[in-house]
């Protein structure tokens, strides 16, 4: 059976007896030439059958696509959605062309048209795309997203709308430019002769005058002429001629009476029972109708052309004319109003039966029954986080609506679902809680859904306040929930149990669990996949490469965060909260190293993510990191800046796990150490717990780095210790202590220990690529790095790159005056002279005595030709000696809550 996303993408069946209308055909060939293509006329007119029929026609040697559009597409991801089915429907997309995997998020908008947009100016040669009913699309996301494809169309697109109206689209630019063609009622009007082949067709051989008055009465109204022709009475043409008159409406409504009249008893009922659906089968129509042949009476109608089309490449679907469906709903409603909701029963019993939820829950609605509406519902809810969540949400937006007038256990959850789905976050946690209070009465083959329903939403409301030890309660609650239902009382339970582990797991990841953390997404990862929850595999791939990150395994992190990232990017996920984690751990392992620049791009596209509130703990490492990257640039403003956001931030944040708060603090002392300020830095970092752990390594390496620049060896020594002989201890931490192993063993003049600390450090280094320790300020001596790539370490040209990194010697650049070249000792000078720190400072850091400092200082100036300290830094930053400062700090506040 052909699915309903099929039946969209393909243009209707032609009836028989269709009248050929070569000029119409020869005009939309034409049109093709230009972008844009609008057919505007009102109801009957003949714009679909029209169009129709030139596109199945092979005049235009082009792929065309085809969507009808109708109130489930009036939602962004949905329409996104099917108008990239209908491209790929057209056969115009290569089976290698991204567009094949895009899957447009809740948050779709200017970014992922311009995605779209990309794909799209890949394709080898340019496809058509017929927009059926667009006259159905009022919601302003939609028409302001597809408005930006339309002001920047690529050439590989050219768009037909088919509407009853202008769409509220930019087309007067096109029309200027003369980028549009426009056909409208006029152009579609029949001639004479074309309405003499229509009643030829139907077996009337007027006469030239009556041709006349039919044309000139309908204005050449395709539907007017076609209704016409199916209520004439053969033996008196005449009298049904003379018979009507009017508006275009009026004879819409005086014709199809007329067609409904002539129907037999058993056709007339026919219609009216199958007229409560959009599109029907023969097997739907039996179970509406209660008869047999179904099948036979609905191909009998398209023969007929009685305003019955044919969907798709095979008779299986029908819809009627939208103006025989509405009048026959309406003689429905008028003559057998008990009969509508038992109708709509019907079709939502079939649908249960067929495997489409969606649309039973939309005929349960209907049919005014809120409980079956309600539970199936519960049963499918876990497909919001699939390409089915825009269709899922148009059907229970009408239950979400009436939660305010008549709030229920069922209208309060499709609330909050629909809340959920438009990341309205706020409105969705407030209805969840009121849900809370009809539980008791719910009846008991829905209580163990809606429980688990209502936990995970409390849950995604503990999660945007970083209340991690609730979600954690919250997500073992629900699993706890699902293991001891029943799949017969929980069908989804496999679903709802992949959600809560990936829950749980976050929890675990930022409370310090990290092995059962790793667990859970083991397993989560795949039964995400096993349930159809993509997005919910996304997360917990995103959250293995964190935890990957965050232990230094950069390589194996990296691998799984560019996964994750592959898949968001196909299937235009990025702005979805699931790809949160793998932007933070791209962040992490460029800046583990040592590309700031790279990192604070991860950082910036993370924030912008998380600002509709939803992941608050991961927003906020994402303002950690900010910090980080700012000291790795050696942005001392901009770090402390940064510091002063995250520290605003957690200040709102009462709930926020300990292991994010160390971090924090942690970061905030790089920041205040990169300043000159080791006493304030010293005051941020608590004392690393005895418990090993990642927090506690992280701190001893910060403290030991603290230590070292107040000039106390020892006592950086003793915070190390532990880390140097542990083979669980993190691995950028583990590198960060054997450098600073070396650093207190050069300053104590104990060379051999000093090398075998940094071959050590290296060692541990250079398989994950792990940079930052080296080339952070009081990091790996130069004279050092020199004394083992000259001996020939082991890893000699991972040295001979940090070496590169810490005395880049500058590209002079033509019309950039040339100066006398700096020594490796004035370069390192150098690089401390942007900074706060004083000389003092920086031959403690550099290990040399003042005066040499200051001697290198005055040679700086003289080669420079500065004056002053100020005038030395403007000079080098000229001479791409000094990296240039970033031009923007990592901006996360935006969002204050």
């Amino acid at each position: 059976m052909q699915t309903l996303s099929a039946l969209k993408t393909r243009p209707p069946r032609l009836p028989p007896g269709l009248v050929r209308r070569p000029a119409l055909d020869a005009a939309l060939t034409a049109a093709t030439a230009r972008p844009v293509t609008l057919v505007s006329a009102g109801p009957g007119s003949g714009k679909t059958l029209t169009v129709a029929e030139w596109a199945g026609s092979g005049t235009l040697r082009l792929p065309i696509g085809w969507l009808s559009l109708d109130a489930s597409d009036d939602d962004v991801p949905s329409f996104w959605s099917n108008l990239i089915g209908a491209l790929i429907a057209s056969g115009g997309v290569p089976e290698d062309n991204a567009l094949r995997e895009f899957i447009p998020a809740a948050e779709f908008g200017a970014a992922g048209v311009l995605e779209v947009r990309a794909r799209l100016m890949e394709l080898p040669s340019p496809v058509v795309l017929v927009l059926d009913d667009f006259h159905e699309i009022s919601n302003a996301a939609v028409l302001e997203s597809f408005g930006e494809l339309v002001d920047h169309l690529p050439a590989s697109l050219r768009l037909v709308l088919l509407s009853r109206s202008d769409p509220p689209l930019r087309l007067h630019r096109l029309r200027i430019a003369g980028q549009l063609t426009e056909i409208r009622s006029s152009e579609l009007a029949f001639t004479e002769q074309e309405t003499a082949e229509l009643f030829g067709a139907a077996g009337f051989d007027l006469r030239a005058g009556q041709v006349t008055t039919l044309r000139n009465r309908t204005e050449g109204w395709s539907a007017g002429l076609r209704l016409a022709a199916m209520s004439l009475d053969p033996a008196d043409v005449q009298a049904g001629i003379d018979r009507f008159s009017g508006s275009e409406r009026s004879v819409a409504d005086y014709l199809v009476g007329e067609v409904i009249r002539r129907l037999s008893p058993a056709d007339r009922d026919f219609l009216l029972a199958t007229s409560v659906v959009d599109r029907v089968s023969g097997p739907l129509a039996n179970r509406l109708t209660g008869r047999s042949d179904g099948q036979q009476l609905l191909e009998r109608f398209v023969r007929n052309n009685a305003f019955v089309v044919g969907l798709g490449g095979r008779y299986e679907w029908f819809r009627f004319h939208p103006l025989l469906r509405e009048l026959m709903r309406y003689r429905l409603r008028l003559d057998n109003p008990q009969l509508v909701p038992q109708l709509h029963r019907r079709a939502a019993e079939w649908m249960t039966e067929h495997s489409d939820p969606i649309g039973a829950i939309v005929h349960w609605i209907l049919a005014g029954d809120e409980q079956e509406a309600g539970g199936t519902m519960l049963q499918v809810l876990p497909r919001m986080l699939t390409a089915e969540g825009p269709a899922l949400a148009a059907a229970i937006r009408p239950m979400a609506k009436s939660a305010a007038a008549a709030p229920s256990l069922i209208t309060l959850l499709a609330s909050a679902s629909w809340h959920f789905h438009r990341h309205e976050f706020a409105a969705m946690s407030r209805d969840a809680m009121e849900a809370k209070d009809f539980l008791e009465q719910a009846p008991g083959d829905v209580r163990p859904s809606a429980q688990v329903v209502i936990s995970l939403f409390e849950m995604v409301a503990a999660r945007n306040n970083a209340d991690t030890a609730t979600v954690s309660d919250l997500a073992r609650r629900v699993i706890d929930l699902v293991d001891s239902t029943s799949r017969s009382m929980l069908p989804a339970r496999r679903a709802y149990r992949a959600i809560g582990r990936v829950n749980l797991a976050g929890a675990h990841l930022w409370n310090g669990n990290h092995a059962q953390a790793q667990e859970l997404l083991d397993h989560a990862a795949a039964e995400s996949l096993e349930a159809g929850l993509p997005l919910t595999h996304l997360n917990a791939i995103g959250h293995l490469a964190l935890l990957d990150a965050l232990h230094g395994w950069c390589r194996d992190g990296d691998r799984r965060a560019k996964q994750a990232i592959q898949i968001a990017e196909r299937r235009g996920w990025l702005s979805e909260p699931q790809a949160l984690a793998a932007l933070l751990t791209h962040a992490l392992v460029e800046l583990a190293r040592q590309h700031p620049g790279s990192a604070n791009d991860f950082v910036q596209r993370g924030l912008a993510g998380s600002r509709g509130g939803t992941d608050r703990t991961l927003r906020l490492a994402f303002g950690v990191v900010a910090v980080q990257v700012a000291v790795a640039r050696g942005d001392i403003a901009g770090a402390l800046t940064a510091d002063s956001l995250v520290t605003e931030g957690l200040a709102r944040t009462p709930a926020a796990p300990h292991l994010l708060l160390r971090w924090a603090a942690i970061a905030g002392a790089e920041a205040l150490l990169l300043a000159g300020r080791p006493d304030d830095a010293l005051a941020r970092v608590s004392a690393p717990a005895d418990r090993p752990g990642l927090a506690s390594a992280w701190e001893r390496v910060c403290l030991a780095r603290i230590r070292l620049a107040l000039g106390e060896s020892d006592a950086a020594e003793a915070l190390i210790t532990p880390l140097l002989r542990s083979v669980d201890t993190p691995r950028e931490s583990a590198v960060t202590a054997w450098v600073l192993h070396a650093v207190a063993a050069t300053r104590d003049h104990r060379d051999s220990a000093a090398l075998t600390a940094l071959t050590s450090a290296i060692d541990l280094a250079q398989p994950e690529g792990i940079r930052r320790p080296f080339l952070q300020p009081g990091g790996a001596p130069p004279e050092l790095l020199t004394r083992y790539r000259d001996l020939g370490g082991r890893h000699d040209a991972f040295a001979a790159d940090l070496l590169a990194q810490l005395h880049p010697q500058p590209v002079m650049e033509p019309g950039l005056p040339i100066v006398e070249h700096l020594t490796e000792r004035e370069l390192s000078v150098l690089g401390y002279l942007p900074t706060m720190l004083k000389a003092g400072e920086i031959a403690q850091s550099l290990f040399v005595s003042v005066n040499t400092v200051k001697a290198h200082q005055r040679s700086i100036y003289r080669k420079l030709g500065a004056a002053n300290r100020r005038q030395a830094v403007e000079r080098a930053r000229t001479l791409r000696l000094l990296q240039m400062p970033p031009t923007t700090a990592g901006r996360w506040e935006n969002t204050r809550d």
